[in-house]
């Protein structure tokens, strides 16, 4: 099953976990690996770290 990232247009195979949710929802939106992590590392750069205050 090959699916196309939103972002990047790109082709890819979804994880098996994500294959199963797209057979139930074909609807759904999903991203390629590359682009999931470009994302991911861009959202924990930006959250403010929290002190621990004792």
């Amino acid at each position: 099953m090959n699916t196309t990232c939103i972002l990047c247009d790109q082709s890819f195979t979804p994880h098996p976990q994500q294959q199963k949710k797209l057979r139930k929802h074909p609807h759904r939106l999903f991203l390629c690996p590359d682009c999931h992590r470009r994302i991911t590392e861009r959202l924990r750069s930006n959250q403010p770290h929290q002190s621990k205050e004792e």
